[in-house]
């Protein structure tokens, strides 16, 4: 009896053989190969039974998680709110790109690196207009960022006599839950609450921007849309070349990965500095490099956070 792909079986039946394998003559076939019970059939409940989980609580939908679920019949689920964050820059030296630069200026590119980040992290990102170093204009851009769900700026947070974002923030009603952490870049990074909104002050060097980001905002944005595990999520490779570590802080080394039979291979980028944003463009990962005395040695294994 024929039966077209994806058919019901028909009672009785316990095998099918795919047509390409059978060779017909005249009013009987020839089957070359064994033929067991249950060949080539998908019993009913074969991928999920009644009451099994198909995506877990937590889970982060993609394509495969959206199929699974309307495979099982499913129009609608239930999913967390898309937080909402507002991001601003802070700077008096700061243009826009394309824009003409001044003696002292430099191109405003924090604001598109968290946009982008924060966005693939779920974020509805609301990009705030570079703010001078004045206080009257801190003031009235911070205030708008406060009604997001959380807020993130760049620059201002260290302790020059234009840092001026802790203390507006301050007096503005924000509980600032820490300062400075020990961490290379980005050690004089800020965060603090005002009522239900998260504050992340992150330093102006674009780098130390971007690390920042990946290690405190982008977990705690996935921690508020319920991802089971927000992270930062570390793996294991090695290093191709030696690392010095520093003895103060934990640092985050740029690194490009390359496959290898043994595992995945990290190869340091040149210029490691924090102002060096067109360095780390060529990079795919962060080398954790804890704080300590000495290097680490070439084909050691590391913990790295994959980017992009």
């Amino acid at each position: 009896m024929a039966i077209a792909t994806g058919g019901v079986v028909p009672t009785g039946a316990d095998a099918v053989i795919p047509i390409e394998y059978v060779v017909e003559h005249d009013n009987s076939v020839e089957i070359a190969d064994h033929v067991g019970e249950g060949d080539n059939i998908r019993p009913r409940g074969g991928d999920i039974r009644s009451g099994d989980v198909v995506v877990s609580s937590g889970a982060r939908l993609a394509a495969a998680q959206i199929g699974a679920l309307a495979a099982a019949g499913l129009d609608r689920v239930s999913c967390a709110r898309r937080p909402r964050v507002a991001v601003l820059t802070t700077g008096t030296e700061l243009r826009s790109p394309g824009e003409p630069l001044g003696p002292g200026e430099i191109y405003e590119a924090n604001g598109v690196l968290l946009a982008t980040t924060l966005a693939s992290a779920g974020a509805a990102v609301e990009l705030l207009p570079a703010v001078t170093d004045d206080e009257a204009s801190h003031r009235e851009a911070l205030e708008r960022g406060l009604r997001a769900d959380v807020l993130v700026t760049s620059g201002g947070v260290s302790v020059g006599p234009h840092d001026l974002v802790r203390r507006v923030l301050a007096g503005l009603g924000v509980e600032e839950v820490f300062w400075g952490v020990a961490v290379k870049p980005g050690k004089p990074l800020a965060f603090g609450v005002h009522d239900r909104t998260l504050v992340f002050g992150l330093p102006g060097n674009p780098v130390s921007t971007l690390v920042g980001a990946e290690l405190f905002v982008r977990p705690a944005l996935l921690a508020l849309q319920g991802a089971a595990e927000p992270g930062p999520v570390f793996v294991q490779g090695r290093l191709a070349a030696a690392v010095r570590r520093n003895e103060q802080r934990d640092e985050l080394v740029r690194a490009r990965r390359r496959g290898s039979d043994g595992g995945v291979v990290l190869e340091p980028v040149t210029g490691q500095e924090s102002h060096m944003i067109a360095r780390a463009a060529a990079a795919d990962a962060l080398v954790l490099s804890p704080r300590g005395q000495g290097e680490l040695a070439a084909g050691e294994s590391v913990s790295y956070l994959p980017l992009g």
